[in-house]
């Protein structure tokens, strides 16, 4: 599965002192390195390809936009365009987004798919943190706020540098964003596997699904010696994901929190 373009045409906010200065130099309007669109700052990683649309006007012909495809640090994929002379007249010069295309799935199983989060993701990013069911078990066992969700958002985006991370949990058919998971890297070198669904969607096999292809994933793709998963004692939900996938109950401890959890774990066979 191919991730396609969204349409948005929706104006964006040029960072002062961003633009291309070579481009700007050949008469270009010089795409900025980055911008701000709907309250999210993006920033362009690179510079995909470029392409310009002329008009015409009682038989004279004149460059009408500039477009730019460009794809973003958070590995969205996006088509931006300069307005040079629009064609209503009252409008000023300006920045557009016309395009949009969310990366393509890391991950498929039969139902779902998983991909990186970016910051167009920010507001169901928000909705999953906040919700007190799903963090019930998770994290500090507390909803997120804003301000701690967008802080969360931008170090699961950072930590895909290491080629994983958790991933958004996305239904193909709609694009709608079911929950996360994926492998996090912590302090002692271990791997963790975790998951975590909104309410609708529990009780469906979906956890077990997801979980079973995140493992094959870690240990068939990036070759990775054992994963590990934290659960409370009380969270019977993640247990039997646990076990289900094959993994085994190791350790039962105390942590620095001095909340009880029990730990699981799986050794990949082929190695």
């Amino acid at each position: 599965m191919h991730a396609s373009p969204r349409f948005v045409s929706e104006r964006i906010d040029p960072e002062p002192g961003t633009f291309d200065p070579a481009a700007m130099a050949r008469g270009e309007p010089g795409v900025p390195a980055s911008f701000q669109w709907r309250g999210q700052r993006y920033r362009v990683a690179r510079t995909i390809a470029t392409r310009r649309q002329t008009g015409e006007d009682r038989g004279d012909t004149y460059l009408r936009r500039h477009y730019y495809d460009i794809e973003t640090s958070d590995a969205l994929r996006m088509t931006l365009y300069f307005e040079r002379n629009p064609s209503d007249r009252s409008k000023a010069k300006g920045w557009w987004l016309y395009t949009l295309t969310l990366p393509d799935p890391v991950i498929e199983t039969e139902r779902l798919a998983l991909r990186r989060w970016t910051y167009a993701d920010r507001d169901a990013f928000a909705r999953m943190v906040a919700d007190p069911d799903v963090m019930a078990h998770l994290h500090d066992f507390e909803p997120m706020s804003d301000a701690e969700a967008d802080v969360a958002l931008s170090s699961t985006i950072k930590r895909y540098e290491r080629g994983y991370g958790d991933w958004a949990i996305v239904d193909p058919k709609t694009g709608d964003i079911l929950g996360e998971s994926g492998l996090t890297l912590l302090d002692d070198d271990e791997v963790e596997i975790g998951w975590m669904l909104l309410p609708p969607y529990w009780g469906q096999g979906y956890a077990s699904e997801l979980a079973s292809a995140v493992k094959r994933h870690a240990f068939e793709s990036l070759r990775m010696p054992r994963l590990v998963a934290f659960v409370r004692p009380d969270n019977d939900r993640s247990s039997r994901v646990a076990l289900k996938i094959g993994m085994r109950l190791v350790d039962r401890f105390v942590n620095y929190d001095g909340d009880e959890m029990l730990k699981y774990e799986i050794v990949n066979p082929e190695l």
